[in-house]
């Protein structure tokens, strides 16, 4: 009898499944079954034609207990069989696509038992949506990777990668656009294996579209250590790796997007991709009026190697912090991406990245990539500050205008090469080229509580900065008969330079009069770096690959010159020429570590153990000279220090991992930190050098777990961080006539608590799922306030659900609410215990309610309360309106609304030891805009194949 077409469909869906299917049953495997026993065999074949049924899935269940089972798929013979199986009453279940269920009860009493030839007969019902049903395998598990077919979640039409990313099980994209993977973040992400615009996961995940991806992985990838020496050291990372879609390569594909709208709004949009069988060609442009960034955090940190302190910390002594906020990058007193999107701002951005691989199994890989970027803005600034001094209160108020404008450049190039198969070269190089103006005007008071006002003033200060910077780093491994060696080599230059003019008048208020400080100067800051490093380390097995043990030594050096020039108005003569020796110095610094490392690895099925030490000189050598060019200080300082490092990892088939890790560092203190002189750019808030610092010693612990279940997508995962220091760097302030005057000071026993849990999974309704969290966060920090010790202890605490409805490509619904409460406590006397609380709710609907004709809205609503008065805010920014498809939805028509409500507003708090600084700025309110978008879209090839398998892994 031949075969009807419905049993052809059958076994070509039942072979999409192989793999789904063999991973899922063998995940069901436990540890009851691996015991001596009996074995069951049997046979399935078809009802109708007898032709035996591959990859039909078998499960044993022990009926004293549903938790133990085991799971197994037939062969092509249909033939099946269960090892090692205990005495007891089983429960056997034989299931295929397109058939219906059979269940069997079987009694295992010392000896094998045979099932025989069991047949399955057709599921009339199921066969009818069998091409439905049996098209996607949700998600699957492929040792280190989660994959998910991405054509099983729906998105909206010319959704981009992160609105995908956004309905996967355990993946959470902050209002940053940073991606979180039960609970940890995502430090890379690829492109068919690929870096996609260096390694920085938002440009891809913002401006591919969501269409033109096949798989979505989510990969624990090995150390580039582990993957060259082929030693699993149990150490991970993040990574996030797309899969294009076959029909997409050999062709074109991306967005064209431009809108026009009331208020002289304007957004236009550029996405374009070219991916051929092993090259990635793509194009990014953006030009808006809407204060649209893609220039984030990561942008900046990987030019840097993930400090940005080498290049962006103001030699002169100023303050330095990093905030994002509402994906904008700010760098608190460098100057350089110092609130340079802040306000309205108009952006150009741009760029094209390259790969390629030729020979053999990618002998020789390489990718290039260039990014640009211009913004102007115009922002007002509205801050009001609290300060604990003893047992009273500082308050300051402050307005202030700024015009910036920001023009930065950045190229990345990586070429890796394997010239035979025991030996690996990788070089990488990076440049950042960088220009800020910041034309600041701010008006100012100060009131003490109890004492009353104490000045007011006005300042103006118009400041230049250039940062280029460099970096590059060689590395090869080569495969020895016994082990591995590894030999890396890196350096980087950094310059940054500054110059402003400084004017300022500050009226203090003192008992019987007022004090005039008339201020009128100009400075020039140049901080050149340069550091090296090279590093050697061997690997080898001791016995088999269980146990290994590594050595390795590095050296890092770096150099540093420090200078700040500050001259004063002189009206004779109409020029600046009056050196202020407290405002200008020179330091010369010197650090360098060297550190013998050993260690040993010892792998079992699932748990592999990492322990090491290692043993470390640190040394710094600086001296430091006045304006005048006089020696006035030298630092020599050397330690030496026993470093322990931990690391316990543990993955069990049915995809449950816990990693608990701890280490122990030493960090010198930073030039910024060290060098003896004043920056007053901030007339209100002066800070100076500490050239008696010494070294910060930290300790760290950090636990995750998590557990997934890919047959129903069910997740639940948690973190848990510590991170202890001795001789941390607190501020020692003093408060003279309302203003600031600051030095870095040792303190010890400063510590920060990090943790939370996430769950989730999907409801009994279709299409409908739920996640909830909760987490914590906790520090204890030491100051001094007029050389009184004074300790903060800060909590943040908050839990977290969302919901999500996605119906096809008709109804796409979701609903987000999260509540943070902060507690900030001081010990000073007379302090007041500062509480207050942040919503963040938004709720979401997609509709096509006709045929290519689509509604949406979003509301989003953001809430504060315990703020200082003008600074909370309960604000609901309601964005909607409907959009009209074309030419088989290449071309999308769209009307919408911004913030329609009117009631946008940009109130952010930062909290930094015993100050609280709450902020408002200008921001775009309402306006409607009518949008054209097209969806690039020429494919060479229309012909469906497998996707590629992922190099990351």
């Amino acid at each position: 009898m031949s075969r009807t077409p419905h049993h052809k469909q059958t076994k070509t869906l039942l072979h999409f499944m192989k793999n789904y299917l063999l991973i899922i049953l063998c995940l069901l495997s436990t540890k009851v079954f691996a015991q001596e026993g009996a074995a069951i065999i049997g046979k399935v074949v078809d009802d109708k034609t007898i032709v035996p049924l591959e990859y039909v899935g078998i499960i044993l269940t022990h009926k004293s207990d549903s938790a133990k089972k085991i799971g197994v798929v037939t062969n092509k013979a249909g033939e099946f069989s269960f090892s090692n199986i205990v005495d007891g009453n089983y429960l056997i279940r034989i299931s295929a696509m397109g058939y219906l269920v059979v269940s069997k009860s079987v009694t295992v009493i010392g000896k094998g038992l045979d099932l025989g030839t069991i047949k399955l007969k057709e599921d009339a019902i199921a066969l009818k949506d069998v091409s439905v049903a049996g098209k996607y395998a949700t998600a699957t598990i492929k040792k280190d990777t989660v994959e998910f077919n991405a054509d099983a979640y729906k998105t909206q039409p010319n959704a981009a990668v992160e609105d995908l990313l956004k309905k996967l099980p355990g993946v959470i994209i902050d209002k940053d656009g940073s991606i979180l993977v039960q609970g940890q973040k995502v430090t890379r992400l690829t492109v068919d294996g690929k870096d996609f615009f260096g390694t920085d996961p938002k440009t891809a995940t913002k401006n591919l579209p969501a269409d033109v991806i096949a798989k979505v992985q989510l990969i624990d990838s090995k150390t580039l250590e582990a993957k060259a020496t082929g030693i699993d050291d149990g150490q991970r990372e993040k990574v996030l790796n797309l899969t294009i879609k076959e029909d997409k390569k050999n062709g074109w594909f991306g967005n064209a997007n431009l809108f026009g709208g009331t208020t002289a709004r304007y957004n236009s949009y550029l996405s374009a991709n070219h991916f051929a069988k092993k090259m990635q060609f793509a194009v990014l442009g953006m030009s808006n009026n809407v204060s649209n960034s893609s220039f984030q955090y990561e942008d900046l940190s990987s030019f840097t190697g993930g400090n940005l302190g080498n290049i962006f910390a103001p030699p002169g002594g100023g303050g330095f912090s990093i905030n994002v906020n509402n994906g904008r990058t700010t760098i608190g007193g460098s100057g350089v991406f110092d609130n340079s999107a802040m306000g309205e701002v108009t952006t150009h951005s741009g760029g094209v990245n390259f790969s390629n691989s030729w020979g053999a199994k990618d002998k020789l890989t390489l990718s290039s990539s260039y990014f640009t970027y211009f913004s102007e803005g115009l922002g007002t600034r509205f801050s009001n500050v609290q300060d604990i001094n003893e047992d009273d209160v500082l308050r300051t108020n402050e307005i202030s205008n700024r015009n910036s404008d920001n023009q930065a450049h950045r190229f990345n190039f990586k070429v890796e090469y394997h010239p035979d198969s025991l030996t690996d070269l990788l070089f990488r190089s990076n440049a950042i080229l960088n220009y800020t103006t910041n034309i600041n005007s701010r008006d100012f008071n100060t009131t003490m509580d109890l004492a009353g006002k104490t000045n007011d003033g006005k300042q103006f200060l118009d400041q230049r900065n250039s940062t280029p910077a460099f970096f590059g780093e060689l590395s090869a491994t080569r495969r020895l008969k016994k082990g591995s060696v590894i030999i890396g080599l890196n350096g980087n230059q950094n310059t940054f330079n500054s110059n402003w003019l400084n004017q300022s008048i500050i009226n203090n208020y003192r008992a019987g009069g007022v004090d005039i400080t008339d201020l009128n100067q100009q400075a020039a800051q140049e901080n050149r770096s340069r550091s090296t490093s090279v590093a050697i380390n061997y690997i080898r097995p001791i016995i088999d690959k269980k146990l290994n043990g590594n050595i390795a030594y590095i050296r890092n050096d770096g150099k540093v010159n420090a200078q700040q020039s500050t001259l004063s108005y002189n009206p004779l003569n109409n020029t600046y020429d009056t050196v202020v020796p407290d405002l200008s110095n020179l330091l010369d610094n010197r650090t360098w570590t060297q550190t013998a490392r050993i260690g040993l690895i010892y792998n079992r099925t699932q748990w592999t153990y990492n322990l090491g030490f290692g043993f470390q000189e640190t040394g710094l050598d600086a001296s430091a000279f006045n304006s005048s060019g006089a020696n006035i200080n030298n630092i020599e300082r050397k330690y030496y220090n026993i470093l322990p490092r931990l690391s316990l990892n543990f993955r069990s088939a049915t995809n449950q991992t816990l990693q608990v890790n701890y280490n122990a560092n030493v960090n010198l203190p930073s030039v910024n930190d060290l060098q003896p002189v004043q920056n007053n750019t901030n007339p209100l808030y002066r800070r100076e050098g500490n050239p008696d610092l010494d070294a910060r010693k930290s300790h760290r612990l950090s636990v995750n777990f998590n557990t997934f279940s890919p047959d129903n997508n069910k997740y639940w995962n948690g973190y848990f961080l510590i991170n202890y220091s001795l001789d941390d760097v607190g501020n020692s302030i003093v408060y003279r006539d309302g203003i600031q005057f600051v030095q870095p000071v040792n303190v010890d026993g400063n510590y920060y608590i990090n943790t939370g849990t996430n769950f989730g999974q999907p409801t009994k309704i279709k299409g409908l799922r739920t996640g909830y969290g909760i987490n914590l966060f906790v520090s204890h920090g030491t100051s001094f306030i007029n050389n009184e010790k004074n300790v903060t202890n800060r909590y943040n605490f908050g839990p977290n659900a969302n919901l999500s409805y996605d119906i096809d490509d008709k109804i796409n619904a979701g609903i987000y609410i999260s509540v943070q409460y902060s507690r900030v406590n001081n010990s000073q006397p007379g302090t007041i215990d500062n509480k207050y609380f942040n919503f963040s709710n938004s709720a979401s609907l997609s509709y096509e309610f006709i045929k290519n004709t689509r509604i949406s809205g979003e509301l989003q609503h953001n809430g504060t309360a315990g703020r200082a008065d003008g600074f909370n805010n309960n604000v609901f920014l309601l964005n909607a309106g409907f959009e009209q498809y074309f030419m088989d939805r290449r071309i999308t028509l769209a009307l919408k609304g911004f913030d329609i409500l009117n009631q946008n507003t940009n109130i952010d708090r930062t909290i930094n030891g015993s100050r609280i600084e709450d902020i408002r700025f200008n921001t775009i309110t309402r306006y409607f805009y009518l949008s054209l978008n097209y969806k690039i879209s020429k494919a060479g090839s229309s012909k469906e194949r497998s996707n590629p398998r992922s190099t990351v892994n």
